[in-house]
């Protein structure tokens, strides 16, 4: 009886050690199985992250692409802006300049006159110096004369408004100034009124 009672304790704990093995070779095969699966949602998710970022790299290298052209364009912008204002400043300035022209014409007519008649030295020093004055303050102002006389005609700079035959100078020379030209840094305020030579 005690031999039965043995052998049957000894199944038992037999079965019972076979189904422990059983159940720990399931559980082996389950967490397999959910590693499996969980490592695949992670790699999905891996790509799945890996692909937005690529995306937000690429929006990123996009703006910033954008950004650099919109700060290029708005330096453009600028430069551009500032050198319209310095041509528009340069423009009126030259258009205030060329109303005191006339003046300098009348200051230099009536010195000729008055050195021409019995007018005092003190009165024609007088006028030679506002004269003078007017001329400097033209110049300070960035106005210079045009300088013609035995130069080569230019149409751009001198406007002809006689001819002569004459062997003293060369073909298409300037060889009198009768009314002279001025300019305002590049920009021509008026002709030189000028006389022509040619080869006869």
């Amino acid at each position: 009886m005690a031999e039965n009672k043995d052998k049957v304790k000894l199944e038992d704990t037999f079965s019972a050690d076979e189904a422990a093995v059983k159940t720990t070779s399931e559980n082996k095969e389950e967490k397999a199985a959910v590693r499996e699966e969980v490592l695949g949602k992670v790699e999905a998710d891996l790509a799945t992250y890996k692909n937005k970022a690529e995306e937000a790299e690429s929006k990123l290298a996009t703006t910033i692409s954008q950004y650099i052209r919109l700060q290029a364009d708005f330096e453009n912008f600028r430069r551009r802006s500032r050198e319209n204002e310095a041509k528009l400043s340069d423009t009126v300035k030259a258009g205030t300049m060329k109303e005191f022209l006339p003046i300098v014409d009348n200051f230099e007519m009536a010195l000729t006159q008055i050195k021409r008649s019995s007018a005092p030295d003190t009165f024609i020093q007088g006028v030679e110096l506002l004269l003078k004055q007017f001329v400097k303050f033209l110049n300070d102002s960035g106005v210079t004369e045009i300088e013609a006389v035995g130069k080569p005609f230019d149409p751009h700079f001198h406007e002809a408004v006689m001819q002569i035959s004459s062997d003293e100078w060369e073909d298409d020379t300037v060889s009198m100034v009768l009314k002279k030209g001025y300019m305002y840094k590049d920009m021509v305020l008026r002709p030189s009124s000028v006389q022509v030579s040619h080869k006869p």
